[in-house]
């Protein structure tokens, strides 16, 4: 099997037309990928989270494709200003506007660009943020992805409207990977869906997001994981942050029955602030592992990571953050905090904060919360007339909104919000 998975990624490579460095990079994550032992109960980031299920041994690429703009969007996201879409190994841009264009944003798969921006593809693609060496989910992206999404926000270019990237899950197992450079002085919104229906479960993912926020630049990501509950799904995450630069990213976790994303920002330059923000809204059987790295390996850098999980019937979170300060990097401040809230006695909720600070001119917090409802809220809101149903979905909703509030971009904000509530209401994200 190993031999005939690397052969076929070679063909593979070479019926796209990838050029020779990109062809030599996946055979040699391929080769890290047999190289790196499986994750193990042993290895601190997956003391609790369970891989037996995976089949690290049939490991092999995608090679279905369809026609992707044959299929209703997720959800509206009115006034995009790019719409790309994927289902298995094809990519298309089904939409760009007027202000995109003159603003001279590329929005292509990773496929088409390793030969329009070669220079700029294999200066940042799987480098220092996520490289097969990193493990060996991460070399298995490498070496398996196909077809990919790629955002290049120019040097000084401004868009109001969100670039909307939409990955459709096609009976495979699936390897999305993106690539997101906001150019020195930019500013931009991107939200990325990845979602899958029963009929087309690719019952296994595995993505891959690599973002690059210049100096001065301004760039929000939001990411919505909606696949089927029959998918089982791993995500890395890595970006970095040059000076003065800000990054927000949210990470929505809805589907799936079993999601671990690993996400991380380092900070380069002074004057970079970073917002982490996350939401799990887990019911049934799902489990949810989320590790993050706030990475400060600058002075006068800041930091602020609010993560929110809601967990109902016999789901399971984990939340492992770590807040890193190198030595050099004085005058650093970092916050952290993890909320978690049951919405009855049967899931589970860990959640474990970490410091490791090697300056000692810092400001450097963290917290955690698990409850469950507060029996008097629920009589609160019964008192004033409401159902047990809406006093639970309006706890829900105010047990979100923070997390919301730190979407910068409404439109995005809403369509997050839309899909939180679809789930709630037991519809289709």
């Amino acid at each position: 099997m190993t031999s005939t998975t690397h052969d076929l990624i070679a063909d593979l490579s070479n019926s796209r037309g990838e050029p020779g460095w990109l062809r030599e990079r996946r055979a040699a994550a391929w080769h890290a990928y047999e190289s790196t032992p499986v994750p193990t109960w042993s290895d601190e980031e997956w003391r609790r989270t369970d891989t037996s299920w995976v089949d690290w041994a049939g490991a092999a690429p995608a090679t279905n494709g369809v026609e992707p703009a044959k299929l209703a969007l997720p959800v509206e996201v009115p006034g995009a200003s790019v719409l790309l879409r994927q289902r298995g190994t094809m990519v298309e841009v089904l939409y760009k506007s007027p202000e995109a264009m003159a603003a001279g944003v590329t929005v292509s798969s990773l496929t088409a660009a390793a030969a329009s921006d070669a220079a700029l593809l294999a200066d940042h693609l799987g480098t220092d943020l996520a490289p097969p060496a990193a493990g060996k989910l991460q070399a298995m992206n490498a070496a398996l992805w196909a077809g990919g999404a790629f955002v290049r926000i120019p040097r000084g270019a401004e868009l109001t409207a969100p670039i909307v990237i939409v990955i459709d899950a096609a009976g495979e197992p699936i390897f999305p990977r993106t690539l997101v450079v906001a150019g020195a002085g930019s500013s931009a919104d991107v939200l990325e869906w990845w979602r899958s229906s029963q009929e087309a479960t690719p019952g296994f993912a595995n993505g891959c997001v690599e973002l690059f926020v210049g100096a001065n630049a301004k760039l929000s990501y939001t990411h919505v994981q909606a696949w089927d509950s029959d998918v089982g799904g791993f995500l890395s995450q890595h970006a970095r942050v040059a000076r003065d630069a800000e990054l927000a990213t949210t990470n929505m976790t809805l589907g799936g029955r079993f999601h671990k994303g690993a996400i991380s920002a380092t900070l380069t330059g002074p004057g970079a602030n970073v917002r982490l923000n996350g939401m799990a809204f887990l019911d049934g059987q799902q489990f949810a592992d989320h590790h993050t790295l706030q990475d400060h390996r600058t002075t006068d850098a800041a930091s602020d990571l609010l993560y929110v999980n809601v967990l109902d019937g016999s789901a399971r979170s984990v939340y492992a953050g770590t807040i890193m300060v190198q030595q050099h990097a004085q005058r650093s401040n970092a916050y952290q905090q993890n909320r978690n809230l049951m919405l009855q006695r049967g899931p589970r909720a860990d959640s474990i904060p970490r410091l490791e600070i090697m300056a000692d001119d810092v400001r450097c917090t963290h917290g955690s919360t698990t409850s469950t409802i507060d029996p008097m809220h629920l009589y609160y809101l019964g008192s004033r007339g409401l159902g047990l149903d809406q006093a639970r979905s309006l706890i829900v909703d105010g047990t979100f909104e923070p997390v919301l509030d730190r979407i910068p971009n409404a439109t995005v904000r809403s369509a997050v919000r839309t899909a939180v509530r679809a789930k709630l209401h037991g519809t289709a994200a």
